[in-house]
């Protein structure tokens, strides 16, 4: 889903998700040997859950490497499906975060038409 906001090439069939993501960033993190991480992406509606159970591993593997890392999860609305946000929410992340991008009364102006506040 393309928004005004997102610079991100919109894809009518984008390829699945690597299973393997998940494996490869928690090990790459853990090398770098920071202390917060921000995961962030476009929006996924192809996927069933919008990519939840993705986030949701990552951010388990990434405790599991370095339990003390704080993780931020900076993603889409999921469409509204609070399941998905339940899934994430329940990840063990430290951060849930999603942007909002204005105030409400210039939503209408500058957002999606399908944002809602």
């Amino acid at each position: 889903r393309g928004c005004m906001f997102c610079a991100v090439k919109t894809d009518q069939k984008p390829p699945e998700p690597d299973p393997f993501e998940p494996f490869k960033t928690a090990d790459a993190v853990a090398k770098w040997g920071v202390d917060y991480i921000v995961l962030t992406s476009v929006d996924r509606d192809d996927i069933a859950d919008g990519g939840a159970g993705h986030f949701a591993t990552t951010v388990e593997l990434l405790k599991h490497k370095k339990p003390e890392l704080l993780v931020e999860c900076l993603v889409s609305d999921f469409r509204g499906d609070e399941s998905s946000v339940e899934t994430l929410a329940k990840s063990g992340l430290d951060v849930y975060a999603h942007n909002v991008e204005t105030v409400e009364r210039l939503q209408k102006f500058v957002r999606d038409s399908r944002a809602g506040y």
